[in-house]
C-alpha cells in the first residue's frame, strides 16, 4: 500500500510541473503582442533565410502571409510589410527592399533599399533587413522619429544623409531621409587586413633585396643563427652610410606601410605608427644580416607618412574631378595600390546601397485611403 501511494505522489507531482508550466506558458503568450508580417514576392525559403532570423523575439506572436504583387501594402497597426522586386538601373540589377510598420504613436513609416546585385549580395541583404528589423521593433515602443535620430548619431555606415522635403512652397517639416548605407568591417578586420598587407609588401621587398644580393651584400654582417641574432640586438643601431637614393628616395616608396593602413580606416597618427612598425619589422627581419639602420628608421615612417598623404590626398582629387573610366582607375592603382585594391574589396563586399526612410503622414494617410475606398465603390 505505501508502495501504490509513493507511485501515486510521483504521478500527481510531474502533473502539477506540467500543469504549471503549461500555465506559464499561456500567460506568456497572452502577454506577447500580435504581429502581422505581410510578404510580398518573398517565398518561405527568402523568410527562414533572411526574415526570420531578425524577427524571432519573444515579445510577439509573429503570423506571416504569403502574396504576390506589384506594390506593398499599405501601413497598418501591428503589422510589418515587406515587398520585394528587382530593377535595371544603367544597365546594373538591383535588388529592391520595401518595408513599412506604424510606430507606437501610430505614425506609418516607410523605407525603401535599393541593393546591388553581385558578389556578397546574401550579405547586404541582411545587413538592410538587420537595420530595418532594429527600426521595427523599436517603433512598437516609441517614435519612429526619434529612433532615427538615435541610429543616424550612433551609426557609422550611414553616409551622404540628405533630408527629404515636402513638395510645398513654404517647407514646415522633413518627409524623410535619403542616404547611402556602407557596411563597415570590424576593427579586428582591419587590423588583420593592414598587418596582412603590410607583411606582403615586406615579401615583395625581401624578394627585390635578394634578387640584387650582391649589391646588397656588402652590408651583411650576420648569419641566421640565433647567436647573430643576439649580436644584432646587442649592436643596437647605427648610421647607414649608403648611397643618398638608397636612404631617402627608395624609403619614401618603403613607407607604402602609411598608405596600407590609412586604406584601411585608420586615422594619420595611427597609420604613422603601422609605418613605424612596418620599417621596424623591415629592419630587424627583412634585412636580417644587416645592422638596423637609425637613418632608415627616420627616413621610412616619417617621409614615407608625407609622401603617402601626400598621394592619397591626390587619388581623392582624382576621384572627384575626373570622369569614372579606365584611365582614373589605372592612374590610381599607379599611385595608391593598396587603396585602390582595398576600396575594390570594400566596395565588392558593400556593393551599392542607398535608402530612403519616409516618414508618411497619418492624416494624409487616412484621407488618401478614404479616397480610393470611394473610389472603388463608385467603379
Amino acid at each position: 500500500m505505501k508502495i501504490i501511494t509513493f507511485y501515486i505522489s510521483i504521478l500527481l507531482f510531474f502533473i502539477a510541473v506540467i500543469l504549471s508550466s503549461s500555465t506559464v506558458m499561456s500567460a506568456e503568450n497572452i502577454n506577447k503582442k500580435e504581429i502581422n508580417i505581410n510578404l510580398i514576392n518573398i517565398t518561405e525559403e527568402d523568410y527562414i533565410n533572411y526574415y526570420q532570423p531578425f524577427f524571432f523575439s519573444e515579445s510577439f506572436n509573429v503570423s506571416r502571409h504569403y502574396t504576390y504583387g506589384n506594390e506593398i501594402f499599405k501601413p497598418a497597426t501591428n503589422t510589418f510589410n515587406f515587398f520585394s522586386d528587382k530593377k535595371n538601373i544603367n544597365e546594373k540589377s538591383y535588388s529592391l527592399l520595401s518595408a513599412n510598420a506604424v510606430d507606437a504613436q501610430g505614425s506609418p513609416f516607410l523605407i525603401e533599399w535599393t541593393i546591388s546585385d553581385g558578389f556578397s549580395e546574401d550579405f547586404r541583404k541582411k545587413e538592410a533587413l538587420n537595420f530595418t528589423s532594429g527600426l521595427f521593433l523599436k517603433s512598437q515602443k516609441e517614435d519612429i522619429k526619434s529612433i532615427v535620430s538615435e541610429e543616424f548619431q550612433s551609426s557609422f555606415n550611414i553616409t551622404n544623409l540628405t533630408p527629404v522635403y515636402p513638395d510645398e512652397e513654404v517647407i514646415s517639416s522633413i518627409n524623410g531621409y535619403e542616404f547611402d548605407y556602407r557596411i563597415k568591417r570590424t576593427p579586428t578586420y582591419y587590423a588583420v587586413r593592414t598587418s596582412s598587407e603590410i607583411l606582403l609588401s615586406c615579401g615583395m621587398g625581401v624578394i627585390n633585396y635578394y634578387m640584387n644580393k650582391y649589391e646588397n651584400k656588402v652590408d651583411w654582417q650576420y648569419q641566421y643563427s640565433w647567436e647573430d641574432a643576439e649580436k644584432k640586438v646587442k649592436d643596437g643601431w647605427y648610421w647607414d652610410p649608403n648611397n643618398f637614393n638608397t636612404n631617402t628616395i627608395y624609403h619614401l616608396y618603403a613607407g607604402m606601410a602609411y598608405q596600407i593602413a590609412r586604406s584601411n580606416n585608420y586615422s594619420m597618427l595611427e597609420s604613422f605608427a603601422w609605418s613605424f612598425g612596418g620599417s621596424f619589422m623591415w629592419e630587424f627581419f627583412g634585412e636580417w644580416r644587416e645592422q638596423v639602420s637609425l637613418n632608415d628608421m627616420i627616413f621610412t615612417p616619417m617621409l614615407g607618412s608625407i609622401t603617402g598623404e601626400a598621394l592619397i590626398q591626390t587619388c581623392d582629387y582624382i576621384e572627384r574631378n575626373m570622369k569614372p573610366g579606365l584611365l582614373r582607375e589605372f592612374i590610381q592603382l599607379a599611385i595608391n595600390p593598396f587603396g585602390w585594391i582595398n576600396r575594390m574589396i570594400d566596395e565588392t563586399n558593400s556593393g551599392d546601397i542607398k535608402v530612403r526612410l519616409i516618414f508618411i503622414n497619418p492624416l494624409q494617410a487616412a484621407v488618401q485611403e478614404k479616397f480610393e475606398e470611394e473610389l472603388m465603390q463608385r467603379n
